[in-house]
C-alpha cells in the first residue's frame, strides 16, 4: 500500500498521470487483441451489440476470416506491448511513440473511410474518435511525460534505463 501512496504523491504528476493513462490503454489493447484471436465470435457479438446500441442497423458481415483477425489481434497485440514499453521505460522507448501513431493513427482514418464511403455505421465514427483519442493521449501525455522527467530523481516507477543513474 505504502507504493501505492508513494505513486499517488510523487512529485512529478506529469508522470504519474501518463502512467495511469497507460496503463488503461495498455489493458484497453492486451485484452481486446486476446479476444480478437482466443474469442472471435465473443469480440464479434460485443462489436454487433455495440452497433445497435449506437444506432445505424446491424453490422451485415460475418467476419469469419482467419486472415484478418490474426492480423487484427496481432495489430492490437502490437499496439498494448508499445504501451507496456513505454511504461517500463519511457526515456529508453520514446521512439515507439511514432510507430503507435501510424498504426493507431492509420486505423482511425481507415475506419473513418469506412464510415464515409463503404458502410455509414455510426460505430465506425465512435471508432475513429476513439482512436484520435489514444493518439492524441499518447503524444500528449507521452511528450510531456518524457519533458517532466528529464531531471526528476523521484519517479515511481522508476524507469529501467534510469535505475544504474541513481
Amino acid at each position: 500500500m505504502g507504493h501505492l501512496v508513494r505513486f499517488w504523491q510523487q512529485p512529478c504528476k506529469d508522470y504519474r498521470n501518463f502512467q495511469i493513462v497507460f496503463t488503461l490503454l495498455t489493458i484497453n489493447f492486451i485484452f481486446p487483441a486476446l479476444s480478437y484471436f482466443f474469442a472471435p465470435d465473443l469480440a464479434l457479438a460485443q462489436f454487433r451489440s455495440l452497433a445497435a446500441l449506437l444506432g445505424g442497423g446491424t453490422y451485415p458481415l460475418p467476419e469469419q476470416s482467419y486472415i484478418w483477425r490474426v492480423l487484427a489481434s496481432s495489430n492490437v497485440f502490437t499496439l498494448g506491448f508499445i504501451c507496456l514499453l513505454l511504461q517500463l521505460d519511457l526515456p529508453r522507448f520514446r521512439a515507439a511513440i511514432p510507430v503507435f501513431v501510424v498504426l493507431k493513427g492509420y486505423t482511425a482514418l481507415g475506419f473513418l473511410y469506412v464510415f464515409l464511403f463503404q458502410l455509414h455505421l455510426p460505430l465506425f465514427l465512435a471508432i475513429t474518435l476513439w482512436d484520435g483519442l489514444a493518439v492524441f493521449l499518447f503524444l500528449f501525455l507521452g511528450r510531456r511525460a518524457l519533458r517532466s522527467i528529464e531531471n526528476e530523481m523521484v519517479l515511481i516507477p522508476r524507469p529501467l534505463s534510469l535505475k544504474q543513474k541513481r
